[in-house]
């Protein structure tokens, strides 16, 4: 247990080191290339190097919360929503694209999911908004610093999971989904177990994502 406890430590001092590496390294990036190459550098890992199918695919998913609401209410009725889904689904996109700039749209998806939860009263998203919203500049940072740089384009490189690995944040998962369960129960959640699932799922995946 000692051990175990001894790694994390190392796992988060190593998490913050590479934060501020990230940070000296986009600071230093964006000097050298100066304001009109930093808003190209932007605008190359929005729009470029995206192929014709997946400029489709990016079109016809992002274009759902649209026509939801053109489909249902027959216009648009709930603006806020709409960005929030949107938002929601090119930062997933992005993601699977390896592109940086996934973080932005994450942090406006987890920003205005936050304020959204608030006026409903939902603790249980609250919680795992505002975990996501702290954890999107850690994530860039760190996806700075550990991307591999061909000129000004960073290249993405997925990592696996072994046996081990997986077995490991199932648990955490696991655990993770039973006591956030009986917290949201003890405040009277209605529906304790099912908020807490999906506090689980989402932030083990953001820890694999950052690999704190």
């Amino acid at each position: 247990m000692h051990t175990y406890l001894q790694k994390k430590i190392e796992n988060i001092k190593t998490t913050l080191g590479e934060m501020s590496g990230g940070y000296r390294r986009m600071v230093a990036a964006m000097t050298d290339l100066g304001f009109s190459g930093t808003m190209k550098a932007i605008w190359d890992d929005l729009f470029a190097h995206r192929s014709f199918a997946q400029w489709l695919y990016l079109l016809v998913l992002g274009s759902f919360p649209l026509w939801l609401e053109l489909i249902y209410e027959h216009r648009i009725v709930d603006w806020i929503g709409m960005i929030c889904s949107l938002t929601g689904i090119i930062c997933v996109i992005f993601v699977s694209e390896g592109r940086a700039s996934n973080y932005l749209f994450g942090l406006i998806n987890s920003v205005i999911y936050l304020i959204l939860a608030l006026q409903k009263g939902f603790y249980g998203e609250v919680l795992t908004t505002l975990y996501f919203t702290v954890m999107q500049p850690i994530g860039l940072l760190v996806w700075i610093y550990q991307a591999q740089f061909k000129k000004e384009k960073q290249e993405f490189v997925a990592r696996k999971l072994d046996g081990k690995g997986w077995t490991k944040y199932l648990s955490i998962s696991v655990l993770w989904w039973l006591a956030f369960g009986f917290i949201y129960q003890s405040i009277g959640a209605n529906r304790p177990y099912r908020d807490s699932i999906t506090d689980a799922t989402n932030g083990v995946g953001q820890i694999l994502m950052t690999a704190v």
